[in-house]
C-alpha cells in the first residue's frame, strides 16, 4: 500500500498538513497533523504522535475505521507538480509497545501513538 510516490509525499519537504477522519455518534470528526510527524513502522503501518486527539481516540474505540488525506505540492503528480493520496485503514491509539516507543523517541511529548494499518490507497492528483 505504501508505494514509492506515497513515500515521496510523506518524506519530501516542505511540511504539509495531514487530515485524519474518524466517525463518531455525531458524525465525521477531523483532526490535523503534519507530514513530518508521520513515521512508518517496519510492518508498513503509519504512526502519528498523539498529544490530544481525545475525540479521535473515543471514535476509534467504537469504530476503528479511519481515513486520511495527505498531499505534497513538491512531488510530481500524474499531470503536474503536486500530488496527494486518500488512504483508508484501521486505527488504534496505543500507549505502550514498539510503535509507541518509536514515536516517543522522536516526540517525547506524545502521550500515545496513533497506529494506522492501511487497507487502501488512492492517488488523487
Amino acid at each position: 500500500m505504501l508505494d514509492d510516490k506515497l513515500m515521496q509525499v510523506i518524506s519530501t519537504p516542505p511540511d504539509a498538513a495531514v487530515t485524519l477522519v474518524t466517525q463518531g455518534q455525531d458524525g465525521a470528526h477531523l483532526v490535523n497533523s503534519w507530514n513530518s510527524y508521520l513515521r512508518v513502522s517496519e510492518e508498513g503501518d503509519l504512526l502519528f504522535p498523539v498529544g490530544g486527539m481525545r475525540q479521535t481516540e473515543q471514535n476509534l474505540a467504537g469504530n476503528d475505521r479511519i481515513k486520511l488525506s495527505i498531499a505534497n505540492r513538491e512531488v510530481q503528480g500524474r499531470n503536474y507538480k503536486g500530488t496527494g493520496f486518500i488512504l483508508e485503514g484501521r486505527g488504534a491509539i496505543l500507549d505502550q509497545g514498539p510503535a509507541f516507543q518509536l514515536i516517543e523517541a522522536d516526540f517525547p511529548w506524545a502521550r500515545a501513538v496513533l497506529k494506522i494499518s492501511i487497507i487502501s490507497s488512492e492517488q488523487t492528483l
